[in-house]
């Protein structure tokens, strides 16, 4: 597990989710902009499980597993 790099990658998705909502603020509540909004948002949790699989896959058989299993 590359710990900088899932740092990143975890600021990447903070500031991108930021941007989004400063990017929908006081657009009109439709289909369209709802749609790209979740789709956004849906991105945005994709690459958080992925990361947090990558963090568990790594902690798995280490003793720190013991305490969370």
């Amino acid at each position: 597990m590359d710990r900088d790099r899932l740092i990143k990658v975890m600021d990447m998705v903070a500031e991108d989710v930021k941007n989004d909502a400063a990017k929908f603020d006081g657009k009109p509540f439709n289909g369209r902009t709802m749609a790209e909004y979740m789709g956004n948002h849906g991105a945005a949790i994709a690459v958080i499980a992925e990361t947090v699989k990558e963090i568990l896959l790594e902690w798995k058989g280490s003793p720190l597993t013991r305490t969370i299993w």
